[in-house]
């Protein structure tokens, strides 16, 4: 099973998705947020093995650089608490990549399962199978904007 990544690993995926400077920084556990968009992964087998919370700034502010939407379209998204304008659909595609977080030459494939994007809570069932502490990074994408990034692996 793979493990929780770097800071170092989290920058280069970001930096290498979105094409920009992107800066991590690890920050202290904390409680999810309630309002966040989330992603569940599988691995090959069919266990589900990770999780990838990204609260509703990095979720509006990634999925707007991954597309070259202008940032002040996902500052109006951070504000209202929802993604719109398909920036759902877009982070869909940030949390498809971000497979790669759990990935190493050690792991077998991890792909990306089920996905949920605020308004619509993370069901009980996937969120009460998050192991604590997990991980807490602040991204920063050079541009537009921060937000908490959270990465569980699953009990």
């Amino acid at each position: 099973m793979s493990s929780i990544p770097s800071v170092e690993i989290v920058t280069n995926v970001f930096k290498s998705l979105l094409r920009r400077s992107v800066t991590v920084k690890e920050l202290p556990p904390a409680a999810i947020p309630a309002n966040c968009s989330a992603g569940f992964y599988r691995l090959g087998d069919g266990t589900l093995a990770a999780a990838c919370l990204a609260d509703i700034a990095l979720s509006a502010y990634a999925a707007a650089a991954f597309s070259l939407i202008p940032a002040r379209v996902a500052a109006d998204s951070v504000k209202m608490g929802v993604l719109e304008d398909g920036l759902d659909e877009i982070f869909a595609e940030v949390l498809n990549v971000a497979s790669r977080l759990f990935t190493s030459h050690e792991t077998h494939r991890i792909t990306l399962d089920k996905s949920f994007y605020p308004p619509t809570p993370i069901p009980a069932e996937l969120s009460g199978r998050l192991s604590e502490p997990g991980s807490f990074f602040q991204v920063s994408i050079d541009g537009y904007g921060a937000g908490t990034l959270a990465l569980f692996l699953l009990k």
